[in-house]
């Protein structure tokens, strides 16, 4: 599961916040200096990270750090999320490409690329690869991931028959469902979309007349569309403050509870960094308030 959104506020700020839902561990912000050296899963090559990270993830034990988003000291931010059984990674390494678990990526990213124009051109340096011929088990994850920037640029990165694919997005909001493009169809009962901007976060014409209340439910369908259409009709925040504010009440909306019957899966953390301070907001589902890191100096 997990839904991805960026808002924008009106004094330049850009905030690129999620939802983690997932099977119960242990997330905590985390921090990735300059030059951190860390072993690929798949063949155990040595990567060296070029640039400093501040996101969320975990640390495993005799491994290295696993970081599901964050941001880089050059305003970057990338997220993982699950992609609906749609994940289609490579079995064998090719020569001269990076071989990394998909789980790795994030790490990878983060540590390499200072905008989402670089990372368009360094994916073909990389291969994600399934465990079947990895050193270190570790087990299948279907992922794709999505990346912004200071510049407003977002995009989503979907493994697709062992090619990592770019996909634009418009949108403003990533959950777990595949074609992105059937997804954005989708909207057309909900809103009308159009070139012409209403403002810094609106997507649609502003006439909802006659369309179709958003739906209820936490399908990656029903999440993707009840999000877009928060924001739409959400106030331009006018600072990061306000920012953080309007979009963790969107979350709310998408912010999957514990279950007895449906699932084991919820959202363990809401997460979000904005790119321009490169701050980090972090709530776990326990824990009323959210907490805020300063990008290491």
């Amino acid at each position: 599961m997990c839904t991805s959104i960026q808002m924008k506020s009106s004094d330049g700020g850009i905030l690129f916040a999620r939802t983690m839902d997932w099977h119960a561990f242990a997330p905590s912000p985390i921090t990735a200096p300059k030059n951190y050296q860390w072993h690929s899963s798949f063949n155990n090559d040595l990567i060296t990270n070029s640039y400093s990270i501040l996101g969320v993830g975990r640390n495993f034990v005799d491994r290295h750090a696993d970081i599901s988003d964050g941001v880089n000291e050059f305003g970057l931010a990338v997220q993982k999320l699950t992609f609906s059984n749609a994940s289609q990674y490579n079995q064998k390494a090719e020569s001269g490409k990076i071989a990394l678990a998909p789980f790795e990526f994030v790490l990878w990213l983060l540590g390499n690329c200072q905008s989402v124009a670089e990372v368009i051109v360094k994916l073909n340096q990389v291969q994600l690869m399934t465990d079947e011929f990895a050193l270190y088990k570790y087990g299948r994850a279907d992922l794709h991931f999505s990346a912004t920037d200071p510049t407003g640029r977002l995009i989503s990165i979907e493994p697709l028959n062992g090619i990592l694919v770019v996909k634009e997005n418009p949108i403003g909001v990533v959950t777990n469902a595949p074609k992105l493009e059937r997804e954005i169809e989708k909207l057309g009962d909900y809103l009308d979309l159009t070139d012409e901007k209403r403002g810094l976060n609106q997507i649609s014409s502003g006439n909802f007349s006659g369309k179709s209340v958003f739906p209820g439910g936490f399908t990656p369908t029903t999440r993707f569309i009840r999000a877009t259409v928060l924001k739409e009709r959400a106030i331009t925040p006018i600072n990061e403050k306000s920012n953080v504010i309007e979009t963790w009440h969107i979350l709310n909306s998408v912010t999957v509870p514990k279950s007895d019957g449906r699932s084991d899966t919820y959202t363990i953390y809401r997460s979000a960094v904005d790119v321009k301070s490169k701050t980090l907001y972090f709530q776990a589902y326990d824990n009323f308030g959210i907490q805020t890191y300063r990008f290491p100096d």
